[in-house]
């Protein structure tokens, strides 16, 4: 009996292990290493990051307008230097684009416009005064360095160099009247053309939002010299002659100007 009942013992054990072998063999994957992957994590696409659009108007004072001259009429005859020509003040507008590079630097290019008067074109000496007025186009290129950003204001420096097209009209008066009433063949040249230009900047900017800042600044430029102009005609009476011609030694403005800077992300 001690015999049957040891059998029986031994047969359940090998019934139970080849069971249970049978068992972990089918539960075998729940015991292997999880299959991690590293997915990389998705990241936003930035269009444009760093660029920013800016407009800007300006005062502009009043400039001495250094002149070369020479003028030859029936009334007498002038040459030489002539310290008398003034740009009165003057309102002036601009645009660009521009990239910021990092915190503290960052560039753009600007297109500028403005228009004035010249004052004092009346040459006593020659009988001959010109009624003149100055137009400009700027198209400059720009950098500047921002020092920091101090409760959303950013001081800057800045410096820029470009061209600056520059076209005189003028109309000429002799002893009072329209020269074309009094010379035939009146021939008046108008100096136009594009010179160079370099300037100088320093401002502070506030951070309105995080894309929008409103920018106050001063800017400093010199433009080169360049013609004003000439004049040439006979007396139809008495064939007398008149010519005048100048050019200008160049001029500096003074700006104050205030505008926004808009980023593009």
């Amino acid at each position: 009996m001690k015999v049957i009942n040891w059998v029986g013992a031994a047969a359940s054990v090998v019934v139970m292990a080849g069971c249970g072998g049978a068992l972990a063999a089918d539960l075998s994957p729940l015991y292997d290493e999880p299959f991690i992957q590293d997915v990389p994590e998705m990241q936003p696409v930035e269009i444009g990051t760093g660029w920013y659009l800016r407009g800007d108007v300006g005062y502009q004072f009043k400039s001495d307008l250094r002149t070369d001259l020479a003028i030859a009429s029936p009334l007498g005859s002038v040459s030489g230097g002539y310290d008398g020509l003034e740009l009165p003040a003057a309102a002036s507008v601009s645009g660009g684009m521009g990239y910021k590079f990092n915190e503290f630097l960052r560039a753009d290019t600007t297109i500028g416009y403005w228009k004035s008067d010249v004052e004092g074109a009346d040459f006593s000496g020659g009988g001959v005064s010109f009624d003149t007025d100055v137009q400009a186009f700027e198209l400059m290129a720009n950098a500047y360095v921002d020092l920091g950003t101090y409760a959303g204001f950013t001081p800057y420096l800045g410096a820029g160099a470009g061209g600056v097209h520059v076209s005189y009209d003028m109309s000429c008066h002799y002893a009072g009247f329209d020269c074309e009433d009094t010379f035939d063949g009146l021939d008046i040249q108008k100096g136009s053309g594009w010179r160079f230009a370099y300037s100088l900047m320093a401002g502070m900017s506030y951070d309105v939002s995080q894309n929008l800042k409103f920018d106050v600044g001063y800017r400093f430029t010199d433009v080169d010299g360049g013609s004003v102009g000439s004049v040439s005609g006979i007396d139809a009476l008495t064939g007398d002659t008149l010519s005048a011609s100048a050019d200008d030694d160049g001029f500096q403005r003074h700006t104050i100007q205030a505008g926004v800077r808009y980023s593009l992300w």
